[in-house]
C-alpha cells in the first residue's frame, strides 16, 4: 500500500482518465450482464409459456446490450491506457530528471546496467498494474457486488452452497502472495545483474576480443542467465502449485451448482431460466477468484518493482544548494584551497592540502595513480564536497556558490573523454549550444582539432560512433578540450587531457592556450614532464598529500619526486648529454 501511495501522487494529472476508464469499466459489467437476464426470459417466458411475441424485443434488447458493450470495452481501454501511459510517462521523467540531479558518489556506487533496468523492465511492471490492474480490480469488486447481489435474490440457499468453496480461494490467494513477493525480488534484481553484465560487455567489446575473451564472457553471461532462468523457473512452481487447486475449486463450484441447482429445478423450487442464468452468473462471480492469482502477480512484481523506483526518487542528492545562494555572472578565477581533506567512505584519499591559484595561473598537478589528483579537482567544481576545510573561489566557499552558476564558470576536460553519438559540431557545442561555427570552429583551433576535423568529409557534421569511436584516442581528447575550451570558462580543469597525442601537437595546444585573448586559470593533471614544466606552480602528491610544490626549475633542484620523474623520462636525453661530455673531456 505504501508503493501505491506514492505512485498515486503521480496520478494527479490524469485522474480524469482514471475516473472515465473507472466508469466505463462499470458500464461494461453491467452490460455484460444482460445477456443472461435476456436468456432467462427466453426461456421462460418465450419456450416455455409459448409467448412467442416478446422474442423480437428481447433479441433487439440483446443486440443493443452487446453494442453498448463493445462501445464500453472501447471507451475503457481508451481512457486506461492513456492514464496508465501518462503516469508511466511521467513516472520515467521523474526518475531520469532526478538521476541528473544526483551527486558524482551516486553512479560511483550503482552500475548502469542496473539503473537501466529500472528504467525499463521496472516501469513496464509498474505500467501493466496501472493499465491491466485498474481494469481487473474495478471488474472483480464489480463483478463481486452486483452477481452477488443477483445470485443472492434468485436463490440464497443455492448461492451459499455454490460459493463454498470461496474461502478456500481467498486462503490460497493469500499464501500465493507470501510465496509470491520474495521470488519476484530476486527476478527483478537478477535482471539487474544480467542487464549490467550484457551492458558492459557490449560497452568494452573491444578489450574482450583484444584479449579473445568470448568463451569467458559467454561463460559469465551463461551464469547469470541460468540464475535468471532459475529464479523464474521457481516462480513457475509457484504458479503450478496454485493453478490447478484454484481450477479444482472453481471446477467444484460448478459440481455443487450442477447438482443441488438441478434437484432444485426437478423440485419447482426454481425455473430452468433462473437455473441458466445463476450459471452464466455464477461464472462472473467466479472470474475475481480465478484473476486473483494474476493479480496477486501482478501487485507483486509492481511493488517490487516500486520499491526499486522509488528507492531512486528518495535518494538525496549529497550535493545541493544552500539557501541563499550566490549567483556570479562571471568570477575572476582566483582558487584557493585551505586544508582541504577528502575522505570516501572511511578512507581518506586527501589530507590537509592548500594550494592558491591566481587569476590566469596554471597550476600543474602530478602524482602516481591514486594519489588523489583527480579528486582533488573535482572539489572546485563541487562533484564532491571536501570532508574538513573549504574551497574558495575569489574568496567565497564554493559551497556558497549556485550550483548551476558555479558549473558555468568551470570547463572540466574529463580524464575519462566521453562523446555523445552525435556530430563533432554537438559534441564540441555541447555546453554552449547556440554557439555560432566560427566560435566551434576557433575552439577547434586552440584544441588543435581543426585540421583533422576539416579533412573529414562532412567536417563538423561528421556524426561519431557511440563514445566516439571512429575517432582515435588523440582526436577525442582534443574534441574533449575544444568543447572546454568553447565555454571561455575564468577556470579551466585538464585532467590528462592531452595524455593520447604527441608531444609537437601538445606543445602546439599549450603555445594556443597561452595566446588566448583571456587566459583562464588552468588546473592541470598530467603524467609528462612536458605538460607541467611551464606551469607557474607544480604540486606533487603523494598518498593523498603535497609531498612537493614549487616550479620546473625549483623541483629540480629539490632532486626528490620530480626530479625522479624528470630523470625516467628524461633518460635517453640525460644519457646521451653525459655521454658528449664524456667524449669532449
Amino acid at each position: 500500500m505504501e508503493i501505491i501511495r506514492k505512485l498515486w501522487v503521480f496520478t494527479k494529472k490524469y485522474r480524469w482518465q482514471f475516473i472515465a476508464g473507472i466508469v466505463f469499466t462499470i458500464l461494461n459489467v453491467l452490460t455484460s450482464m444482460i445477456p443472461g437476464e435476456i436468456t432467462k426470459r427466453v426461456v421462460d417466458d418465450v419456450i416455455t409459456i409459448g409467448n412467442i411475441y416478446l422474442l423480437p424485443g428481447l433479441l433487439l434488447a440483446l443486440l443493443v446490450g452487446s453494442l453498448l458493450r463493445s462501445v464500453s470495452i472501447f471507451l475503457e481501454r481508451f481512457f486506461t491506457e492513456s492514464f496508465s501511459q501518462g503516469v508511466f510517462n511521467d513516472l520515467k521523467q521523474a526518475v531520469y530528471d532526478h538521476l541528473q540531479r544526483l551527486s558524482f558518489n551516486f553512479f560511483n556506487k550503482n552500475k548502469t546496467g542496473e539503473l537501466m533496468s529500472r528504467m525499463t523492465g521496472d516501469m513496464e511492471a509498474i505500467r501493466q498494474l496501472t493499465a491491466e490492474g485498474t481494469i481487473n480490480l474495478t471488474k472483480m469488486l464489480f463483478y463481486l457486488i452486483v452477481t452477488g447481489t443477483i445470485l443472492t435474490n434468485i436463490n440464497l440457499k443455492l448461492t451459499i452452497v455454490s460459493l463454498i468453496t470461496a474461502p478456500f480461494v481467498a486462503f490460497f490467494a493469500i499464501r500465493f502472495s507470501s510465496r509470491l513477493k520474495p521470488v519476484a525480488r530476486r527476478i527483478r534484481k537478477q535482471f539487474s545483474r544480467l542487464n549490467s553484465t550484457v551492458q558492459e560487455n557490449i560497452t568494452g567489446i573491444r578489450v574482450v576480443k583484444a584479449f579473445h575473451q568470448q568463451d569467458y564472457e559467454m561463460q559469465k553471461f551463461n551464469e547469470e542467465n541460468y540464475k535468471f532462468f532459475k529464479n523464474n523457473f521457481k516462480a513457475a512452481r509457484v504458479w503450478a502449485n496454485y493453478f490447478p487447486l484454484l481450477e479444482f475449486l472453481s471446477g467444484l463450484s460448478t459440481v455443487f451448482l450442477l447438482y443441488f441447482g438441478g434437484r432444485m429445478v426437478i423440485n419447482g423450487e426454481i425455473k430452468l431460466g433462473e437455473w441458466i442464468q445463476f450459471n452464466s452468473y455464477l461464472w462472473m462471480m467466479l472470474m475475481p477468484m480465478r484473476l486473483l492469482g494474476h493479480m496477486v502477480d501482478l501487485l507483486n512484481r509492481a511493488t517490487v518493482s516500486g520499491e526499486r523506483i522509488f528507492k531512486i526518487l528518495e535518494e538525496e542528492p549529497e550535493i545541493v544548494n544552500l539557501p541563499d545562494p550566490i549567483f556570479p555572472q562571471m568570477l575572476r578565477g582566483e582558487v584557493e584551497f585551505k586544508n582541504v581533506s577528502l575522505k570516501f567512505e572511511k578512507e581518506y584519499v586527501l589530507r590537509d592540502i592548500s594550494i592558491k591559484a591566481k587569476p590566469g595561473e596554471t597550476i600543474g598537478i602530478m602524482g602516481p595513480t591514486g594519489s588523489g589528483k583527480s579528486s582533488l579537482i573535482n572539489l572546485i567544481g563541487r562533484y564532491y564536497e571536501p570532508t574538513e576545510g573549504e574551497v574558495l573561489i575569489d574568496n567565497i566557499n564554493v559551497r556558497k556558490f549556485d550550483l548551476k552558476t558555479l558549473r558555468k564558470n568551470v570547463a572540466p576536460v574529463m580524464q575519462d573523454v566521453f562523446l555523445f553519438s552525435e556530430t563533432i559540431r554537438e559534441n564540441i557545442s555541447y555546453g554552449y549550444s547556440d554557439a555560432p561555427i566560427e566560435e566551434v570552429s576557433e575552439a577547434a583551433e586552440l584544441a588543435g582539432a581543426r585540421n583533422f576535423i576539416e579533412e573529414m568529409n562532412e567536417q563538423y557534421e561528421t556524426v561519431v560512433g557511440e563514445m566516439g569511436m571512429g575517432l582515435s584516442g588523440g582526436q577525442k581528447q582534443r574534441v574533449s578540450l575544444a568543447r572546454a575550451l568553447l565555454k571561455k570558462a575564468p577556470i579551466l580543469i585538464l585532467d590528462d587531457a592531452t595524455s593520447a597525442v604527441d608531444m609537437e601537437t601538445e606543445h602546439r595546444i599549450q603555445e594556443a592556450l597561452k595566446s588566448m585573448e583571456v587566459r583562464s586559470t588552468v588546473f592541470l593533471i598530467a603524467h609528462r614532464i612536458s605538460s607541467v614544466r611551464y606551469a607557474d606552480q607544480i604540486i606533487i602528491l603523494k598518498h593523498g598529500r603535497i609531498v612537493e610544490r614549487g616550479t620546473h626549475e625549483e623541483l629540480l633542484e629539490l632532486k626528490g619526486e620530480y626530479f625522479k620523474i624528470y630523470r625516467e623520462q628524461y633518460k635517453d636525453i640525460l644519457e646521451d648529454t653525459l655521454f658528449r661530455k664524456q667524449v669532449m673531456n
